[in-house]
């Protein structure tokens, strides 16, 4: 699946761009933004936390652990080291439709992001990811205008912001909430 979603270009004046990073109003759309989610009887605070929890179903002692991070980047730096340890194979197929799985939890869960995504109907989601991530994220074409939100144009696969803008186009159920 990874193979078969192409890279495109996004004008960075026409998208709204987002990352852990930014201070733009526009973080609550990264999945280390906080928030509380519920989902099979457990709390989770961020979508990444419930994204590598669901990686993890068979492992399920290491689940719990996931649950203990304090902080996104420490479930993300955890759960990347019990991948290794256990030798999950990259399935991006996989990890596509859990990404999607949590970020519909998130929109249940979570009004700011939910209607974030609402005021913003016709416009894409990017994930800036001037560190260089082309598969969930996109980078900047002219490498001069690294960090700048503005002027220039990205290029990537953008799974993660293509993920966004699909939950928040997919049909909804009487109550206007994601089906899980």
């Amino acid at each position: 699946m990874g193979d078969k979603i192409n890279e495109m270009v996004y004008s960075k004046r026409e998208s709204v761009l987002f990352n852990s990073y930014s201070k733009i109003g526009t973080e609550v759309l990264s999945n280390h933004h906080l928030c509380r989610l519920e989902h099979c009887g457990r709390i989770f605070h961020s979508s990444e936390q419930l994204f590598f929890w669901l990686r993890l179903t068979a492992y399920p002692e290491y689940q719990e652990q996931l649950l203990q991070c304090n902080t996104p980047k420490e479930v993300k730096r955890l759960g990347e080291r019990f991948i290794k340890k256990f030798s999950i194979p990259d399935n991006i197929e996989r990890e596509v439709k859990l990404l999607r799985q949590a970020i519909r939890v998130k929109y249940n869960c979570c009004i700011e992001f939910r209607e974030f995504l609402l005021s913003h109907p016709n416009v894409p989601f990017v994930e800036y990811a001037w560190w260089g991530d082309t598969i969930y994220g996109c980078v900047d074409i002219d490498k001069g205008l690294k960090y700048d939100w503005v002027h220039g144009y990205l290029k990537g696969k953008n799974i993660c912001g293509r993920i966004i803008r699909g939950v928040r186009d997919e049909k909804k159920d009487v109550n206007g909430m994601c089906i899980l």
